[in-house]
């Protein structure tokens, strides 16, 4: 028997041993990289420090007790972060236009989460104080001083925006209780706007005199948490976009407009509303039965976080469209001109919704013998619906509508809404038509599987379920389950269901979700 030399045998074991460790770089390699391309910067944390810099002085001025100010900003960017011209979210902190600090609190838990994000983020000071008598008027002005402020923060940034690395097209505000009141005055306030039992002469226009003039003070979104504003009407069509954060529970600044502080009246769902109606982008997070900062619970602030973060970087991702809002504009004048040629009863079912609607070419046999209204427009979002909707009702009397809308919402793109999203623009939806009549049956079919958007199939069932559960718990409202029978056994999209662009159906498809459609609407009125 020959024994192999001692150098071949190490040699033989050190070849097994390099084999191992490559199999073991290669599938922590592949693995890393699977994670990165779930991780997305802007929308995920991704950096696991941060840098900060501290007491950065940006201004200075005249406090109510006529002394000069200094006003001092702190910054947070991530670590070795290599990219030098980056959006900045400027945080500005609450404390009833008394108290707070930039430093401690919710400002710091924001302004770590968004740099993590790969944002640089700042949270700012402010002048402070509350002249006497304490009224509407004297808190109305320490806002104005907070906006004074904010603005010379924002030309602060844009002016020294290569040595911070600022992309300075993609600058947000951001704010909490008395700060998002700051934030959202700063946006949507204009100076002829300003109440006449102001004193402009004494407090100077709202651009102010703090510092770094001859910058823009101009942003490019909103982000207002458990905030209020004086009067909504100061957010108007074009505005810049908004995002909102409140608790349904807060007895300090209302959600709604069941009470004012100190003149701030309308809160989140009213200024959210607002926004929809003028086709201006928004977002909202309502948690229920919340108090004012979220109760302070840090686990219901970084949920409201990470909503922040999702609808941000739909913001940052926004692909430049003249149109906007507008661009169904023709669609809903076509509607109109029908709507003076066509007639229908009061028991017509109005249908309508985005391309899977306006492509049913079959429509009123197959959900005969109803008389069906059929205007399905797009391609269309939920928020263009949330837009349309008056106009789409308005020569109409019927007594049910069907939707299909939020698919185009859902797209596994990078513009796509959180499911959350969806559904509270729905909720707008619901309201203007049950303005209009209280009794309305409306009906929302489930968002269909498809193979082009199989990539986001869990966050189509996510708003499925979201939509269900809302339907359940709202009266007059159903929702209508289609998605178990679009599936094949093996719980996939069916590809014969689908024309050449695998998005839309072909007549397979149609032929599946009629009589779905059709025995809801049996059931409900052909029973009574």
């Amino acid at each position: 028997m020959k024994i192999k030399p001692i150098f071949v045998l190490l040699s033989q074991k050190l070849n097994k041993m390099n084999k191992i460790f490559i199999l073991g770089i290669s599938f922590f390699l592949t693995w890393h990289l699977s994670v990165a391309q779930k991780l997305q910067r802007f929308k995920n944390e991704v950096y696991m420090s941060i840098d900060s810099l501290k007491n950065i002085q940006y201004g200075e001025s005249k406090n109510i007790n006529n002394e000069s100010e200094k006003l001092f900003l702190d910054i947070y960017s991530p670590t070795n972060d290599t990219l030098r011209k980056r959006p900045l979210v400027i945080f500005i902190h609450g404390g009833g236009f008394v108290n707070g600090d930039k430093g401690t609190g919710y400002p710091l838990l924001f302004c770590n989460g968004l740099a993590k994000r790969g944002y640089v983020s700042s949270s700012i000071n402010y002048r402070l104080g509350i002249e006497k008598p304490k009224n509407d008027t004297s808190y109305f002005e320490a806002m104005y001083r907070g906006v004074q402020d904010a603005k010379a923060a924002v030309r602060f940034f844009r002016k020294n925006a290569e040595k911070y690395g600022i992309d300075t097209s993609k600058i947000y505000i951001m704010g909490g209780s008395a700060g998002s009141k700051v934030a959202m005055h700063l946006a949507y306030l204009d100076q002829n706007e300003v109440p006449n039992y102001i004193n402009t002469s004494k407090l100077g226009s709202l651009e102010g005199i703090s510092g770094n003039e001859g910058y823009s003070s101009k942003v490019n979104a909103v982000i207002n948490c458990w905030g209020a504003m004086i009067d909504y009407r100061w957010i108007n069509s074009g505005d810049v976009p908004l995002f909102s954060v409140h608790g349904t529970g807060d007895k300090t600044v209302p959600f709604d407009s069941s009470y004012a502080y100190h003149g701030f009246k309308y809160g989140s769902s009213i200024l959210y509303n607002r926004a929809l109606s003028l086709g201006i982008p928004t977002g909202l997070k309502l948690f229920d039965k919340a108090g004012h900062t979220l109760d302070s619970d840090k686990n219901k602030q970084k949920q409201a976080l990470d909503e922040i973060g999702l609808w941000l970087y739909i913001q940052l991702n926004k692909t430049k469209n003249s149109a906007g809002i507008l661009r169904f504009e023709k669609d809903i004048q076509e509607f109109e001109k029908l709507d003076k040629t066509e007639s229908y009863s009061s028991n017509a079912i109005l249908v309508t919704g985005s391309s899977y609607i306006r492509l049913w070419k079959t429509i009123k046999q197959d959900l005969a013998p109803y008389e069906i209204i059929h205007r399905g427009f797009g391609g269309s979002n939920i928020a263009e619906m949330a837009y349309y909707i008056d106009r789409i009702m308005a020569n109409h009397s019927f007594k049910a509508i069907v939707f299909y809308s939020g698919s185009n919402d859902i797209t596994a793109g990078n513009q796509d809404k959180s499911p959350l999203q969806v559904l509270e623009a729905f909720k707008y939806v619901v309201q203007k038509v049950h303005q209009k009549n209280p009794k309305t049956s409306i009906y929302y079919i489930a968002i269909s599987p498809n193979e082009r958007r199989w990539a986001v199939q869990d966050k189509i069932v996510e708003a499925n379920e979201l939509f269900k559960n809302y339907c359940q718990n709202t009266p007059n409202l159903h929702f209508i389950e289609t998605m178990s029978q679009l599936l094949s056994k093996d719980g996939k999209y069916q590809p014969d269901l689908y024309i050449n662009d695998k998005l839309h159906f072909n007549e397979s498809g149609y032929k599946i979700w009629s009589p779905i459609i059709k025995g809801v609407l049996d059931k409900d009125f052909l029973t009574k």
